[in-house]
């Protein structure tokens, strides 16, 4: 009983309980860690927030289950998920460089450069994703059958994931967060 890869993330909702599970119960612990998260401004914060209120929408509202990729339009699911992907790109390319004035220029400089990198893979590939929606049916196929949409979801999610690292980063540069690591002695 082996789950064919799935032309989307989101179609893993119509596969076998363990993967639907599995993909909701993911989207809800994101949904609430970016709720829960407190934002570096409260602008950050409320988009934290509607990023999160947007995955659990992504849940509660999953893609038709004849496969959402290849049908025109805009759907619940869609609307949602394009809100989510908008939100944590907000946050890569306008809310990355308010902390950077505290660090070094050669540091800042390598920190700009990487959160240009996340900000552009993410903005080009949600771009991307929403316009391919309104191809012509046989692309929209042709795309769904090279799993185009997943990848286009999977290397945002990616590029966002590598800049909270990055930020994370930025921001702790003791390097407490990276677990059981010694701490030195001052």
């Amino acid at each position: 009983h082996r789950t064919e890869f799935q032309s989307s993330i989101s179609a893993y909702y119509w596969t076998h309980d363990l993967e639907r599970n599995f993909f909701v119960g993911v989207l809800f612990a994101v949904a609430v860690y970016l709720v829960l998260y407190k934002g570096y401004t409260l602008l950050e914060d409320r988009i934290l927030d509607l990023a999160g209120a947007s995955a659990a929408g992504v849940a509660f509202f999953p893609m038709d289950n004849c496969g959402d990729c290849t049908t025109p339009g805009v759907s619940a699911h869609g609307g949602f998920a394009v809100t989510f992907f908008l939100c944590i790109s907000l946050i890569c390319v306008f809310m990355s460089k308010r902390s950077l004035k505290f660090l070094a220029p050669d540091k800042r400089k390598r920190f700009r450069l990487w959160y240009g990198v996340c900000s552009g893979l993410m903005v080009g590939l949600i771009a991307l994703a929403v316009l391919s929606r309104f191809l012509p049916s046989e692309y929209r196929q042709a795309l769904s059958d090279h799993n185009a949409f997943f990848w286009f979801e999977a290397v945002a999610i990616l590029a966002f994931s590598t800049y909270w690292y990055l930020k994370t980063r930025e921001l702790d540069q003791s390097l407490s967060w990276i677990p059981f690591r010694k701490k030195r002695e001052i």
